[in-house]
């Protein structure tokens, strides 16, 4: 949980600053933030849905960034752009170009998730298999003999 937390606290940070000190770099100024939008997604998620998959979660993520992107079809966000939590965390205007931004900010993000699970989680169950398998008393017999 400590490492969703964290990781979190990173993305926001980058995300912020990718938003408020731009540096004419396309990547920087507008893909980065989008990315990041997902991964902070799929993080929140991940902190609530702990016991989860990553692709459960991940297809979340998506689905979360989508229903968003779609809102702002109603013109609702941006009647309220006014409003502070609304310009920065719904957005105003719809653009299909973030949809695919999204979609990599998730990937990436389930992957990294995946990889940092397995490896915590594998040793720990490959552990409990060895101790628990019923009539293993003694060591292996060695085959070269």
């Amino acid at each position: 949980m400590l490492r969703l937390l964290l990781a979190l606290a990173v993305t926001v940070v980058l995300g912020l600053a990718s938003r408020l000190y731009p540096v004419d770099w396309f990547l920087w100024d507008r893909v980065l933030g989008e990315v990041l939008y997902a991964v902070a997604a799929y993080l929140a998620l991940a902190m609530l849905l702990f016991r989860k998959p990553p692709l459960i979660i991940a297809v979340t993520a998506f689905v979360c960034c989508l229903s968003v992107e779609l809102f702002k079809l109603t013109g609702i966000p941006a009647e309220n752009q006014r409003m502070f939590l609304v310009r920065w965390f719904l957005g105003m205007t719809f653009s299909a170009v973030n949809l695919g931004y999204y979609f990599i900010g998730v990937v990436l993000i389930a992957f990294a998730d995946s990889a940092t699970r397995c490896s915590k989680h594998g040793e720990k169950g490959l552990v409990k298999r060895i101790e628990r398998k019923p009539g293993r008393t003694h060591a292996a017999p060695d085959p070269a003999t």
